[in-house]
């Protein structure tokens, strides 16, 4: 199940079939959904919506008819200024790229918070993206210099650094997306595109499956997770306005080979800040 979100308010929800097509459920006007910095799922058609800013939170639920219930409403100030990874069995990790905090908690099915572990200023590193690679494992990544880790948070909340790896080793990434059973998918949309796949093992070992020429890949603003194996691809018209609402479906396979599945030409899709699965 998709969810579609502006920072109007506007929302939406769809779902991709087993072709790749496309089929739009509900639409939502404008101030129906508050204004959200990011909004993860959490499993089970559960969302978790926080504000960076005012530090609120929201969490609520998409059933199969892509009709969405208002869970619960946190208080400003019960969660920080953090970037936020969805785990698996409802876990959130949390993170600040400023300081190296984090946190761990989990999301229950009636939409309640439980904290699990605050982790202290300087326990992670300076990081730009941070992923689920599936398990509870993590992938760090670091566009400036290229190097990475990864680590994993286990069932009571506790992290675990698992590999370091150097400098270099990862080329210059600007998206990073799980595309399940501990695979990623990285992909770079500068002048001529390019793309790769890999794959991180239960030990935080990476492995390189595949990499894709420039050029086999469109320019997209947006990557989403859609189903495990397969993905989404997005143009938000803010580089180029005449790709607005253009959009792809593909899939990795257990090799890290990509199959395109549809393309969806411009207009295709509204203007969307972001897009959940």
């Amino acid at each position: 199940m998709m969810f579609f979100y502006n920072r109007s308010g506007v929302g939406a929800t769809g779902k991709f079939d087993g072709s790749g097509d496309y089929i739009n459920l509900k639409d939502y006007p404008p101030g129906q959904f508050g204004d959200w910095h990011q909004i993860v799922s959490t499993g089970g058609g559960r969302l978790f919506f926080h504000n960076w800013q005012s530090t609120r939170a929201a969490s609520g639920e998409i059933n199969a008819a892509g009709d969405y219930v208002n869970l619960k409403d946190f208080p400003p100030g019960q969660f920080g200024s953090w970037w936020i990874v969805p785990l698996d069995g409802g876990r959130l990790f949390f993170y600040n790229g400023n300081t190296g905090a984090g946190a761990s908690g989990r999301l229950d099915a009636a939409g309640d918070y439980t904290n699990l572990k605050d982790f202290p200023p300087g326990q992670f590193g300076d990081w730009t993206h941070v992923v689920s690679a599936g398990g509870g494992r993590l992938f760090f990544y670091n566009v400036r210099s290229n190097s990475a880790a990864s680590g994993e948070i286990d069932a009571a909340g506790d992290y675990t650094n698992l590999k370091d790896f150097p400098p270099g080793q990862f080329g210059d990434w600007w998206l990073i997306v799980p595309v399940g059973h501990g695979r990623l998918f990285f992909y770079n949309g500068y002048m001529n595109p390019w793309a790769a796949s890999g794959e991180i093992d239960a030990a935080g070992d990476y492995t390189n499956l595949k990499d894709f020429p420039p050029g086999q890949f469109g320019h997209w603003t947006h990557i989403i997770s859609a189903d495990s194996n397969r993905l989404f691809f997005y143009n938000d018209g803010r580089s180029d306005n005449e790709l607005l609402g253009a959009g792809a479906t593909g899939e990795i396979d257990a090799g890290g080979d990509y199959t395109n599945l549809k393309d969806f030409p411009p207009a295709h899709f509204g203007k969307w800040n972001l897009i959940v699965d």
